[in-house]
């Protein structure tokens, strides 16, 4: 990710300005993470509320974000995302960034995004996940389609041109009611991002468009 700092290009200032906050000039070597990152982008009336289960990792988050408003939660993340909901003011973005290592991962994230868009359906809510077995990953989206979700858009940087099962080949965003700016924005933005993060010797591909598509 440090590579695309050194990217020029104007739509990734945001993102440059996040990493130079926790780098003391000169090259880059410490990447903040998305606790970090988020904290940054707040604006003086918005809060920030992070979760981690285990805790060890929620002690380490509590001290990496001593000195900002965030609060910490050490609670399962699919109780939380629902408890949270809706949230206390009409705007809001749900991050969830699953570590994908149990194997109902994905049932829970479509059970628990199901029964959150029945409590908030005008929320904007973000779903990291990794590409690794394509086909695997085309059953996902379609289990995801049959929620009947509309406004729902996938973006993906799939690293290697060919299908490599097993391997971590790239990540992806399901965003369900992004703002209209920012899917105006994306087209540049995935040519910008394209060229920054392409492994050596591989184009790689960046492309998104709706689930229901």
């Amino acid at each position: 990710m440090l590579r695309a700092f050194a990217d020029a290009n104007s739509l990734l200032d945001d993102y440059r300005a996040a990493v130079q906050a926790v780098n003391a000039g000169g090259e880059p070597h410490l990447y903040p993470g998305s606790p970090r990152i988020l904290e940054q982008l707040l604006r003086p009336q918005d809060f920030l509320i992070l979760n981690e289960k285990h805790a060890e990792d929620a002690a380490a988050l509590r001290s990496a974000m001593r000195g900002t408003s965030a609060a910490v939660h050490e609670r399962d993340a699919y109780e939380l995302w629902l408890a949270m909901l809706p949230t206390r003011t009409s705007r809001g973005v749900v991050v969830v960034d699953p570590p994908y290592e149990q194997t109902d991962e994905r049932a829970r994230i479509a059970a628990t995004l199901a029964a959150a868009h029945r409590k908030w359906a005008h929320g904007v809510t973000v779903i990291w996940y990794p590409l690794k077995d394509r086909a695997a990953h085309v059953r996902w989206k379609q289990q995801l389609r049959r929620l009947g979700i509309p406004k729902f858009l996938w973006v993906e940087h799939w690293l290697y041109d060919a299908d490599q099962p097993g391997i971590y080949n790239g990540a992806g965003l399901f965003i369900i009611n992004p703002p209209y700016a920012f899917t105006q924005a994306l087209p540049p933005l995935l040519e910008a991002l394209c060229a920054a993060l392409a492994p050596e010797g591989h184009r790689g591909e960046l492309a998104a468009d709706w689930l229901g598509n």
